[in-house]
């Protein structure tokens, strides 16, 4: 009579009719078609500093513009083209550099052809203390587009003449970039 003692106890009771009804509603196993994930992934892309003096050649002389190549194969992958639906990528940028810059941004395809292009212009700083300029491209529809057929960055700073001093191999301070992608995806099952 273990059975009847079991009973006795309310908790035990309670629990036992709790077991009975708690699955007795269906369960629709064809759900899983209309699963649907929108993650938002933030990454870094692309860093570099250089030094007032990378704008001097070897002779002493002023440069106009510098510039550095990063291939960027991630953007052409399936996932990226199947799954991403928004894309925008955040140029931070920190001068030094008693003289302004434009920075110009261009993305090429496999082929080298151009896909997209933008610039950002940059303040000089007379005291040599960092001035911060942010700037964010988004990617949507057709730019988009653009950006998922992208293999290579070339990122040029141009010195802008008019503005600051004349550098010099000694020449204080240094301008900094740094990127990070914030990607929107859609992933559907």
């Amino acid at each position: 009579m273990k059975l009847r003692s079991f009973f006795k106890k309310p908790l035990s009771l309670i629990l036992a009719i709790g077991l009975c009804f708690s699955c007795v509603k269906d369960t629709d196993f064809e759900q899983y078609d209309t699963l649907t994930i929108n993650p938002i992934m933030e990454v870094s892309l692309v860093k570099a500093q250089e030094p007032a003096s990378s704008f001097v050649d070897s002779s002493g002389n002023q440069l106009s513009s510098i510039s550095d190549q990063v291939v960027l194969d991630v953007f052409t992958s399936d996932f990226v083209i199947d799954n991403l639906i928004k894309a925008e990528l955040v140029f931070g940028i920190a001068n030094s550099i008693d003289n302004a810059f434009q920075i110009q941004i261009d993305f090429y395809d496999s082929t080298d052809m151009l896909q997209h292009t933008f610039s950002i212009d940059v303040d000089n700083s007379p005291t040599n203390t960092p001035l911060y300029t942010e700037h964010i491209e988004v990617f949507e529809n057709m730019n988009l587009s653009a950006l998922k057929s992208t293999t290579k960055l070339e990122i040029t700073i141009n010195l802008i003449s008019s503005s600051g001093s004349i550098l010099t191999p000694d020449s204080a301070g240094s301008i900094l970039l740094a990127s990070k992608g914030i990607f929107y995806l859609k992933i559907s099952s």
